[in-house]
């Protein structure tokens, strides 16, 4: 090396070890960080949960075969490596060897085969488990490699493999009453189940012997609901918690102002959607469901909801977020238009009809205020009844009536789209698919090709489809906006909320 080249190199190295020295941020070990929620955390079984809450809960305590890094790129977490077939019907994962579960056993393949075989389980009645792919078998090649023999080709298939429903389980918990899981943890990930109060608060403590050597920084993580926003922000105010998972889009101003305080944001793929049940009066005719489509000016939806935070939705549930995304035109205000159709559909003097919402998140409520007072001029005449989350779930959800629906970003939009339209590998939400069988055989297509071309024009149909002829409003997708205090460092916001990953997270004290 010449003498000018020598010298740069050392200046280049010297500036670099000053600045470690001054910025003073090697990861320090020990603290408790406190996260603050507003609603949710019912159990922490992987295989039962259905709230976001929940989710975020168990993936402190338990790993899945793969992740999704910040960028939604699909790595390696239990997994070390996979390897498909040649159409994409068989899959093979390679396992990491020494993974411990928090019990001191080690976690071979077959605690991925007990645990996949216990989703699939139709006794067990998982609420997830379509979204983690057309399963048909899984069975154990070896200690440390699992095969899986898909009922059709799916390339997307490692990637739904991170749905929180895919944790993998210690298989002696699942050989006894799963109920079990509810409130008691079996798994490998980085924190260690404390204390759990079932809609209060969840304790969880570092895992001295995580796979990954080093981790986690954190001594304990704490989860507290809040009763209310304005609780929740005080506490945030006044150092009770450190961090605040969601920020509504109105309180995100004043809080990422504060000196102090770090406001994040990052675009995703959370949405509320109005549901339009096809397959009973009013909305089995589609020129009701489009009036209704025609009466949301968007833009003003987003703005009045949203305080701009978001993107414009297309009445389909596949934001800018995803992967095979698709630009479609949006479908402007238009009153006239809406009264049109409704007289051509049969209502000429207007048409009434029960719209309920849950009480969480707020977004729910805000959505159908906004809709009903922008249907009126068209002759919509909608009662929106607000309800407990509970009531919501047990009564409305999936219930074949119309209500305001919420979905946070999922894995693929494959995942989302057969979650809502599809009736086998989903729960057909707005029951269309039985009328819409050449679009769901597209849907079906696109999942089981691998060329990427061709699944850009399928989805891309389907997508144009949905929009036109679907039982859903998604007027606005908003951004995920969160809150902490800077000396919290090293957590970073994914577009999947829900994925809350604190192993490498640390305080600064």
């Amino acid at each position: 090396m010449k003498k000018s080249g020598l010298l740069i190199v050392l200046l280049v190295v010297s500036v670099l070890v000053m600045f470690v020295n001054v910025s003073g941020e090697d990861p320090e070990y020990g603290g408790t960080l406190r996260v603050a929620v507003d609603r949710g955390l019912v159990t922490i079984s992987p295989i039962m949960h259905i709230s976001g809450v929940d989710w975020m809960a168990t993936n402190w305590m338990y790993n899945n075969l793969t992740k999704l890094d910040e960028n939604r790129q699909v790595v390696g977490d239990l997994a070390l490596s996979w390897e498909p077939n040649e159409n994409a019907t068989e899959w093979i994962f390679y396992l990491r060897k020494g993974v411990k579960f928090h019990t001191g056993k080690e976690l071979t393949a077959e605690d991925v085969v007990a645990t996949i075989r216990a989703v699939k389980d139709l006794g067990v009645a998982a609420p997830y488990a379509a979204e983690i792919g057309p399963i048909q078998s899984v069975e154990a090649v070896d200690k440390y490699a699992v095969k899986f023999i898909l009922e059709m080709p799916y390339a997307d298939f490692p990637n739904s493999l991170t749905h929180p429903c895919a944790r993998i389980i210690s298989k002696e918990a699942l050989e006894g009453d799963i109920d079990i899981l509810a409130t008691k943890e079996f798994g490998s990930g980085p924190f260690m189940l404390k204390e759990f109060v079932p809609g209060d608060h969840i304790v969880v403590e570092r895992f001295n012997d995580y796979y990954k050597e080093g981790l986690p920084y954190l001594d304990r993580v704490e989860m507290k609901i809040f009763p209310d926003t304005t609780t929740e922000m005080t506490a945030l105010f006044n150092k009770e918690i450190d961090l605040m998972w969601e920020v509504p889009p109105e309180l995100y101003p004043r809080i990422s102002t504060t000196s102090g305080i770090d406001g994040l944001a990052v675009t995703g793929g959370t949405f509320s959607n109005v549901i339009m049940p096809s397959n009973k009066p009013p909305f089995d005719d589609n020129r009701v469901r489009e009036a209704l489509k025609y009466t949301v000016n968007r833009s003003l939806m987003l703005a009045a909801v949203l305080q701009g935070r978001g993107e414009i939705g297309h009445d389909c549930p596949v934001s800018s977020a995803y992967d095979f995304y698709t630009e479609l035109p949006t479908r402007e205000q238009d009153i006239d238009k809406a009264r049109e159709l409704l007289e051509e559909a049969g209502y000429p003097n207007g048409l009434s009809f029960q719209l309920y919402v849950a009480n969480r998140p707020p977004i729910r409520e805000q959505i159908a205020v906004v809709l009903k007072e922008m249907a009126r001029p068209a002759g919509f005449d909608i009662n929106v009844e607000v309800i407990s989350y509970d009531r919501y779930l047990a009564q409305v959800w999936n219930k074949g009536v119309a209500y305001v629906g919420f979905y946070t970003t999922r894995p693929t939009a494959d995942a989302i789209l057969m979650k809502l339209y599809h009736a086998e590998f989903g729960i057909d939400e707005g029951r269309w698919a039985d009328s819409h069988q050449d679009a769901i055989r597209i849907l079906e297509e696109a999942r089981s090709v691998t060329d990427r071309g061709r699944r850009e024009e399928l989805y891309a149909q389907f997508l144009q489809i949905s929009q036109n002829e679907g039982p859903f409003i998604v007027p606005v997708f908003r951004q995920e906006l969160s809150a902490k205090w800077n000396y919290v460092r090293n957590y970073k916001l994914n577009p999947s909320a829900f994925e809350m990953e604190l192993e490498d997270v640390w305080l600064l004290r």
